[in-house]
């Protein structure tokens, strides 16, 4: 399965957009009310990489990965990744 940037960008808009729109009706806060392009630059890649990783999760069928391409995340794996959220 083959994702063009395009996809993945307009993806990642329409997945925050939902966010903020179903966050009230799980008693959750969203962004202020942030819209998608008012959001920093950092904001955006940032979903934009989710979005990426999630649809390359999905194309390696045979070994699925279920949001392990991170698990050593917060074990110092942010080198060069800095988003200044």
């Amino acid at each position: 399965m083959s994702i063009g940037d395009n996809a993945v960008e307009i993806f990642a808009e329409n997945f925050y957009r939902y966010q903020e729109a179903l966050a009230p009706d799980f008693g959750c806060s969203g962004a202020n009310g942030q819209d998608w392009k008012s959001l920093s630059s950092n904001r955006r890649k940032l979903f934009v990489a989710a979005a990426r990783l999630a649809f390359s999760e999905l194309s390696e069928e045979p070994r699925s990965f279920h949001g392990e391409l991170f698990c050593d995340w917060s074990g110092g794996g942010t080198e060069g990744r800095e988003c200044g959220c």
